[in-house]
């Protein structure tokens, strides 16, 4: 009976991974430079989305407080800053969903 050559031997042309996969089909490990790019750039504009976005909810929870404890806060935005810094952060989670979208796909 032959011995077959094992995932790590130097017999066996196509390296495997734990999962018994060749390493040459994974999804991601051809991406390009430029995809990576994207993704950086996608990454970004995710920070920022999430910067903005803990901005609004601690905004709300002040708010709430406010009216619980009867806090007088002076720094809460009002009814439209609030509804303009939402859409800011919603515009910046689509931006950065399209810039990773676009590195992806290669264009």
């Amino acid at each position: 009976m032959e011995a077959q050559p094992g995932p790590g031997s130097t017999e066996n042309p196509v390296a495997m991974n734990r999962e018994g996969l060749d390493m040459a089909t994974r999804p991601g490990q051809d991406q390009t430079n430029a995809s990576k790019l994207a993704n950086r750039e996608g990454r970004g504009f995710l920070r920022v989305f999430f910067i903005l976005f803990t901005l609004f909810t601690l905004n709300v929870l002040l708010g709430k407080a406010n009216i619980q404890f009867g806090w007088n806060l002076p720094f809460l935005l009002g009814d439209v800053p609030e509804f303009l810094l939402l859409l800011t952060a919603a515009l910046f989670l689509m931006l950065a969903a399209l810039k990773r979208e676009k590195g992806q796909s290669g264009d």
